[in-house]
Parts: C-alpha cells; sequence; structure tokens
C-alpha cells in the first residue's frame, strides 16, 4: 500500500519522509487548498529526500478548476520547473463549464509529462465532476493513470462506498486513490472496503509560533500564532495501521 502525505514545508517533508511515507505531493497555502508551490520549495524539498517520491502540485490559483489559455501556459511552465528540479510527478486537475474533466486542456499535459517521465495524477477537482463514473472512463481515455478523491463527498468516510465502486471500475486501468479527510483511525477501513492501493492525507498537527511578542491589533490570517505541519508520528501510525491490514488479509 503506497502512503501519499500532502505537504506545504520542507519542515512537513521531512516529517512524512521520517513517518515512512512513500511519496509527497508538495503544495503551498493548504488553506486555500493547496497552490503551486515555490520554485525554491519545490527545489529544496526535491534535494533533501532521499527515499520519498515527490509529486508537485500545479494549480496556478484558488477557485475553479476552469482556466484560461494563459493559466493553462503558466501551468505548463510549472510542470517544466518541476522537472527540472527533479520531481518525480505532477498533481493537476481542469473542469469544463459543464462540469466534466477538460480532455482538451489535459491531453497536453499527458504528453508533456510522457515526454518528461514525470507520473501525473488528478487531483480533487474529479469530486466537483457532475457524474464520477463517466469523468472516470473520461480521464482513462486521457491516458490519466491516477486520481485522488473522496468519492464525491466532503471526506473519504462519506464517500465510502461510491469509493469501493470507483477502485473496482478502475480496475488495472487508472488507480483511485482515497484522499479527504483519512486518518490513523479510518485508513485501515477506507483500505480495506475500497480495495484501493494508494491513500493520501495530510496526517497534520498544530504547533504553536515562538514568538515571545505578539502584537494584538494585526492579523494575516485565522491564526498569526500557529501553523500546521505533518505530523511524523500519525504517518508511521497510518502506515503500522496498514501493514497490520496487509498481515490480516494473508
Amino acid at each position: 500500500m503506497i502512503v501519499e502525505v500532502c505537504v506545504d514545508s520542507l519542515e512537513s517533508a521531512l516529517a512524512a519522509e521520517e513517518g515512512g511515507a512513500d511519496r509527497v505531493e508538495l503544495c503551498s497555502s493548504l488553506g486555500e487548498g493547496g497552490l503551486t508551490p515555490s520554485h525554491g520549495l519545490v527545489t529544496a524539498v526535491c534535494r533533501a529526500l532521499t527515499r520519498c517520491r515527490v509529486h508537485v502540485l500545479i494549480r496556478p490559483r484558488p477557485g475553479d478548476f476552469r482556466y484560461s489559455a494563459q493559466e493553462l501556459q503558466v501551468m505548463r511552465s510549472d510542470v517544466l520547473h518541476a522537472a527540472s528540479c527533479g520531481a518525480h510527478g505532477v498533481v493537476l486537475g481542469a473542469l469544463t463549464p459543464a462540469g466534466e474533466p477538460d480532455a482538451i486542456a489535459l491531453r497536453p499535459f499527458v504528453d508533456l509529462c510522457a515526454a518528461l517521465g514525470l507520473d501525473l495524477t488528478f487531483h480533487r477537482a474529479f469530486d466537483l465532476v457532475k457524474d464520477q463514473r463517466k469523468a472516470l472512463d473520461d480521464l482513462v481515455a486521457c491516458r490519466v493513470k491516477r486520481v485522488l478523491s473522496s468519492g464525491g463527498q466532503q471526506t473519504v468516510m462519506e464517500g465510502l462506498q461510491q469509493l469501493a465502486e470507483l477502485v473496482a471500475q478502475g480496475g488495472r486501468r487508472i488507480s483511485v486513490m482515497p484522499g479527504g479527510g483519512l486518518d490513523p483511525d479510518n485508513v485501515a477501513t477506507v483500505a480495506r472496503v475500497t480495495g484501493c492501493s494508494e491513500v493520501h492525507g495530510t496526517f497534520k498537527r498544530s504547533v504553536p509560533s515562538s514568538m515571545q511578542y505578539r502584537h494584538g491589533s494585526v492579523s494575516f490570517g485565522k491564526d498569526d500564532w500557529s501553523r500546521i505541519v505533518t505530523d511524523a508520528a500519525m504517518v508511521a501510525k497510518v502506515r503500522q495501521q496498514l501493514s497490520q491490514l496487509d498481515g490480516s488479509m494473508e
């Protein structure tokens, strides 16, 4: 079972590897649902990790997944940059106004990634499509090999049955990777019920700021005095739960 951890800092990437993750999805601004990380962060993580594969999120802005020609060009440049830094894959997605995977936008990225030797994951824009069963076949037709999903619901537990059906539908054609609200307490259930081969989560904890002086009249966000980081112990527990599940099924 492959464990992918979503991270938005070098500290979190190192913690994910320490906890036993197989792969990280590197992004920035997790509070916005994740955006394309900076040049410096991609470079640092690709250099620092010695065992984990690095997949870079390509999302140029917050909001919906309907992109202009200019935005698609920005995304193409970011894919090229990720490859030049030594990333192993990218994570992206695009939708039509009708709520379907945008094959016209997607196919050039599939071709580019194939030429660069990069894996390509279609991200949770898949959870916003009108018909997930049809959309899954559309992604297969575009030669996408992996899709991240919570089964069209807010969390994997709410979308559990749909995920199981999508995993079965995808078969060996495409990997459906459950993600969204995954934690050490439910990961074994999700893996057992869906029959998936990969899981995805943030597995995070809050760390208080080390600032001694705290200005009380100015704020730049919901909480300026704490930050979210990957919890290596939580990742290790996820790995342990999955190992026990594999042992019980032998």
